[in-house]
């Protein structure tokens, strides 16, 4: 069974960052890994629990009182594409321990090109926590809310959660503590790229696979491996300050070369707090 300090300051506290499908201005698909940061443990301020997840969403998630904000950033799009970046906030209403909670996330896309709030997309989760260190949610993201020069692709999903103790039942002190498995189905941005008439873009599947492992290497440190349903991202997940919730995940994006003409530097960096 995982320890009470692991599921108090990652189960029951708010998975804080919703990845989002943005596009870029030359339209193509810029995905920007907003790091998976947890509630602070032990009140209001403390030390997060390391992102595992570097682009899919987790089936964990923010309940009432819980709030959250953050920034990606890309070094280069695909296929030649300049810098770009996004912005993040949003909040948890409901309890997923008695009954259903929800999160609400608010991003700005291309905030390097276009500028901050020029365009704004909205995205929705309900999750329930479930017996065992697991949860279960569905959601919708990329539904357009503001801004009229730009495209986006509204993506559905549902996903699973788990968190397994690895040794000393998950305690967070101790290196290489517990892993979270995450996996799930989805539409839209979870979908292959395909070539049509010479251009790349996303398949308009059905539903797609995508999933993630998250592994809890020391108390401020895990290491993330995430297939999207498009392409693999690895990444390192820092929680540096014992007193602030912050988080930070580098990562490197499509490094199967699936989805994209070269591996591609991430950066992602939020907080959440639980007032």
């Amino acid at each position: 069974m995982v320890g009470k300090n692991w599921i108090a300051g990652a189960l029951l506290a708010a998975t804080v960052f919703a990845p989002e499908a943005v596009q870029a201005q030359d339209h193509d698909k810029l995905l920007l890994p907003i790091p998976s940061a947890l509630a602070p443990q032990g009140g209001l301020y403390g030390r997060a629990a390391p992102g595992v997840s570097a682009s899919s969403p987790l089936a964990f998630g923010p309940n009432w009182r819980d709030v959250f904000a953050g920034v990606g950033f890309q070094a280069n799009t695909r296929y030649g594409g300049d810098s770009d970046g996004s912005a993040s906030a949003g909040f948890g209403l409901g309890n997923s321990l008695d009954a259903i909670g929800m999160e609400v996330v608010i991003t700005s896309l291309s905030t390097v090109r276009s500028g901050l709030f020029d365009r704004m997309v909205v995205g929705f989760k309900a999750h329930r926590q479930l017996p065992m260190s697991a949860a279960i949610a569905v959601g919708i993201e990329g539904v357009k809310l503001a801004g009229d020069n730009f495209e986006t692709t509204e993506s559905v999903y549902g996903v699973i959660s788990k968190v397994v103790a690895l040794r000393n039942d998950g305690d967070e002190t101790a290196a290489f503590s517990a892993m979270t498995i995450n996996g799930g189905l989805g539409n839209g941005r979870f979908c292959a790229e395909e070539t049509v008439n010479g251009r790349a873009q996303t398949a308009d599947c059905g539903v797609n696979f995508f999933g993630s492992v998250g592994l809890r290497a020391t108390q401020w440190a895990g290491l993330i491996a995430d297939w999207t349903g498009q392409d693999l991202n690895l990444g390192v997940s820092l929680a540096p300050f014992s007193n602030f919730p912050l988080v930070i995940t580098p990562a490197l994006a499509d490094v199967t070369g699936n989805a994209g003409d070269k591996v591609r530097f991430t950066l992602g960096a939020g907080f959440g707090l639980r007032f």
